[in-house]
């Protein structure tokens, strides 16, 4: 019964708004295009930076690549290097890999723009006490646990990141005689990996857990990219509950479970999580337009960091 009436408000409402439409002609006003940076920096990678000009509401949404801006990237307020546009990868890279605990800011400019510029942190790799995985027997779902210490005093953002690795033994073609097979029937031999959807109500992970049932909406999206905050474990060990399936198809012979656990800046965070938003609610009418984050000064993007430790199982 209350399912019906909810759900008859939500219709009434879409009526309401519908029948108070009166058609404006949408005349956008001229914008003041501005530099994009994005870049996310960590101690396993060399440093690259994306560069791009911004895009018009009013515009084909099309991506404009910047090949000749200059890029500079500091290490402690000290110039570190100038980063070469490399044309096959559409970036900006360096030579060198960033440093844990140092501070990062990346400087660009170009003719005709305001020059833009971001910092960032790296922080410690987050630290993993336990990881274990078991398989239920009667759904087929693998749940697995992460217990982890988190540092007391100090806001931490995470994310976690599942990926499954998979051995794959090809089915011969028989029809082709020429193939030259083992004596099993199996031939060559290759891997594949692929990000797999996880699955939670873990209040730290599930953002909607523990939202309000009694209005029309929730006021918190669906967590795409399972990245939370520290408030409510600050300085204490934690285990994370989640549970995932193996989609591997015929000929897979050994599976593995790859887990990316982060520890991400907290622009990286919020950037992330306003990405949620969107996804979730900017295309819905009855919601305000979100402006999604950005920590790039004169500009839009994002510079941010992490710093991953990774675990694994056989199953």
């Amino acid at each position: 019964m209350y399912k019906s009436i909810r759900y008859f408000t939500v219709l009434a409402l879409f009526v309401l708004l519908l029948a108070c439409e009166k058609e404006i002609g949408f005349r956008p006003k001229a914008q003041i295009p501005f530099l994009v940076m994005n870049s996310y920096l960590n101690p396993d990678s060399i440093i690259a930076v994306s560069v791009s000009k911004s895009i018009s509401v009013a515009a084909k949404l099309t991506l404009e690549i910047v090949d000749d801006a200059e890029v500079n990237v500091y290490e402690d307020e000290k110039l570190l290097e100038t980063l070469k546009f490399d044309a096959a990868n559409h970036q900006y890279r360096g030579t060198g890999k960033p440093s844990i605990g140092k501070k990062y800011k990346i400087t660009v400019a170009k003719n005709g723009f305001l020059p833009i510029d971001a910092t960032t942190v790296i922080e410690p790799a987050p630290k993993i006490l336990v990881f274990s995985v078991i398989k239920d027997p009667n759904s087929g779902k693998l749940i697995a646990t992460l217990r982890f210490k988190d540092q007391e005093g100090v806001a931490n953002f995470y994310r976690l990141v599942v990926k499954i690795e998979s051995e794959y033994m090809e089915l011969p073609q028989w029809a082709d005689k020429s193939q030259n097979t083992s004596s099993s029937g199996w031939k060559g031999k290759t891997f594949y990996e692929y990000r797999s959807e996880v699955y939670t109500d873990d209040p730290i992970l599930d953002w909607q857990k523990n939202r309000s049932t009694g209005g029309l909406l929730t006021d918190e999206p669906e967590n795409l990219f399972l990245i939370f905050n520290d408030e409510l474990i600050d300085g204490k060990e934690y285990s994370l509950i989640f549970s995932y399936y193996f989609s591997g198809g015929h000929g897979d012979k050994s599976n593995k479970t790859m887990v990316y656990f982060q520890a991400i800046s907290k622009d990286l965070y919020r950037y992330l999580k306003t990405i949620s938003v969107v996804a979730n609610f900017g295309g819905s009418p009855i919601w305000e337009p979100v402006q999604v984050f950005s920590n790039v000064n004169n500009g839009g993007g994002i510079l941010g960091s992490y710093n991953t430790e990774i675990v694994s199982s056989n199953f």
